[in-house]
């Protein structure tokens, strides 16, 4: 059920969806300090290869664990509950919502009106908190081992559908852009 690569223990921390960023980066710090490269020129050309992979470990690691979108697609993965056709399971009421979101958008770009605009970026953000607000019990029940199958089905649910909101996002962000960037 769990793969083999583990960027938890990779730093040293504990898996979890809510890490100590602080302990996250002082591990990383110190982990890259003993694992510079250039620390280990005069060694042989093998122990030069092994720190040179242990270094880019550590490096990857810490740019998936230190972002929350990264951290909770990886643990998702780690535990085997990614695939390409999940995207095809989210419940109808959301895709659709989603939908309008975009034909509302589309009508935007062809007839820009700021309260429009605004009017979209708060239905996106009211969607993101309530989604925020759901997912934090799912959190809490995995970090205390509490139905820990369906807490995960659940935050997989969230990722995904945040994900949606993200491109929504990103695409309502260009309305703000001056003309011509």
């Amino acid at each position: 059920m769990i793969t083999d690569t583990n960027h938890f223990d990779i730093l040293e921390i504990p898996l979890s969806f809510r890490p100590d960023m602080n302990l996250l980066k002082k591990n990383f710090y110190r982990l890259s300090r003993n694992f510079h490269p250039d620390f280990y020129t005069l060694d042989s050309e093998e122990k030069q290869n092994e720190i040179l992979i242990k270094s880019g470990q550590i490096n990857e690691a810490y740019k998936i664990l230190s972002d929350d979108n990264s951290r909770t697609k990886y643990i998702l993965e780690h535990y085997q509950l990614m695939s390409e056709v999940d995207n095809l399971a989210l419940d109808s009421s959301f895709l659709g919502e989603m939908m309008e979101i975009n034909e509302a958008i589309f009508d935007l770009e062809m007839d820009f009106d700021q309260n429009r605009l605004l009017k979209i970026q708060e239905m996106v953000k009211s969607i993101e908190s309530e989604l925020k607000t759901k997912v934090e019990k799912d959190i809490d029940d995995f970090e205390n081992q509490i139905n820990t199958i369906k807490a995960l089905e659940n935050i997989k649910e969230y990722y995904l559908k945040s994900k949606y909101l993200l491109r929504i996002s990103e695409n309502l962000a260009t309305f703000a852009l001056p003309k011509g960037s």
